[in-house]
């Protein structure tokens, strides 16, 4: 070998050396996906609001926190003017949406939706309990769709934007939450649509009036509540702004072991209509009226369902309006008035026979999802042989959407 080949090699090695041995193929990192963070990889959405309630009630109603009648101004059951305060963050809601997959050509997806608005015995009023509002699955086809879980009812779709804690329950708006199973047929270009639910009875009232306790009424009764809703959707009045319209009814049944006025079994049924109804770019009018009996587990009937006494349904006529105005993308006033009568010959004494009310508000969107709001409400209970409750009631709410 040459001196000069010879001394190539040499400084071939030392540079091999000094460079160290060939680096290990790394592995190509990845980022975070829905695979690592739920089991079956699918994606979900959160959202809610953080929310404070202030209120204040020129007269005692039977719940300063979830209000549904002013208790009787006879210095018995409550003294004149006896006036209320509190505030809460209960309505503080936290939500999230399963996305949409595909099961056979039907879009499936889900949600999940709790708040703090659950009132359990003997837990402190900063130790608030969840309660589920919402929890279903979806599967929606090109025109029919099913849906199995908790939701709202079909019948009396909308709801008053005054009185958030209880949204004017048992004053002329109804409809609340339950189990249910729901099918909705939504036909391709038309301004129709049908929805349908078998309901669980008993869900919202919880009634038993059985003496020793039983069974709920509902659940006893064997079988689930049938509800209907025809609506339709037309922008015939205001260009981008769809008027609809809604008739609805439901039918079911309470059963006790105890006999009132000689019945086990006692019907439900309750027909009503809806609408919503612009009258220009920034105003519209919207409420509901219906009529029915036995309507405690839907909110109506000022929370009655039968007079134990007589063993009759009690019977009532209800409903609510609204005037809403928008002078600008981020404020809303509005102003309205709601009503539930019950038929005062099937109200035994001591109970309401009617109950309103009429309210005035405002509802701020700030920037970065801030929202505030401002109710006064003028409520009104009438009681058989016990006079009349009346309150003012003040509600101002802060809220962070997010």
């Amino acid at each position: 070998m040459q001196p000069s080949t010879l001394c190539g090699v040499f400084c071939l090695a030392a540079t091999l050396s000094a460079q160290g041995p060939p680096a290990e193929p790394q592995a190509q990192s990845h980022g975070i996906d829905w695979k690592d963070l739920t089991s079956t990889g699918i994606p979900i959405r959160f959202y809610g609001f953080l929310r404070l309630d202030v209120d204040y009630d020129t007269a005692r109603m039977n719940s300063v926190s979830l209000p549904f009648t002013v208790d009787p101004e006879n210095g018995v059951n409550a003294k004149q003017d006896d006036n209320e305060f509190t505030m809460d963050p209960r309505l503080t809601r936290f939500g999230m949406d399963v996305r949409p997959g595909e099961v056979g050509g039907m879009k499936v997806n889900g949600k999940l939706e709790i708040d703090f608005q659950n009132f359990v015995a003997g837990v402190p009023e900063s130790r608030a309990t969840p309660r589920m509002r919402l929890a279903w699955i979806d599967l929606m086809g090109d025109e029919f769709g099913l849906r199995v879980g908790q939701d709202w009812d079909v019948i009396a779709p909308l709801y008053p934007a005054a009185d958030n804690e209880s949204l004017l329950w048992n004053s002329g708006n109804i409809g609340d939450r339950r189990a249910q199973i729901q099918g909705r047929w939504v036909p391709e270009g038309s301004a129709f649509d049908v929805k349908a639910s078998l309901g669980l009875t008993g869900a919202v009232s919880n009634e038993d009036l059985d003496t020793p306790p039983s069974n709920q009424d509902g659940f006893d009764s064997g079988m689930p509540q049938v509800q209907v809703r025809v609506g339709m959707k037309t922008d015939l009045l205001v260009e981008k702004q769809p008027a609809s319209i809604g008739a609805w009814g439901a039918i079911g049944r309470t059963e006790t072991d105890t006999a009132f006025g000689g019945q086990h079994r006692f019907d439900i049924w309750v027909a009503g209509i809806d609408a919503e109804v612009p009258l220009c770019a920034t105003c519209r009018v919207r409420g509901e009226g219906w009529t029915g009996e036995n309507l405690a587990d839907f909110r109506g009937g000022v929370g009655q369902s039968i007079n134990t006494a007589t063993g009759r349904e009690i019977g009532a006529t209800g409903g609510w309006a609204a005037f809403v105005y928008h002078p600008s993308d981020k404020t809303e006033l509005h102003v309205g008035y709601g009503t539930d009568d019950p038929d005062n010959a099937d109200v035994p004494a001591g109970k309401p026979t009617r109950n309103l009310a009429g309210w005035v508000g405002t509802i701020v969107d700030w920037p970065c999802g801030l929202r505030t709001g401002f109710d006064t409400t003028y409520w009104e209970t009438d009681w058989k042989g016990l006079g009349v409750g009346n309150t003012v009631r003040f509600n101002l709410y802060f809220q962070y959407n997010f």
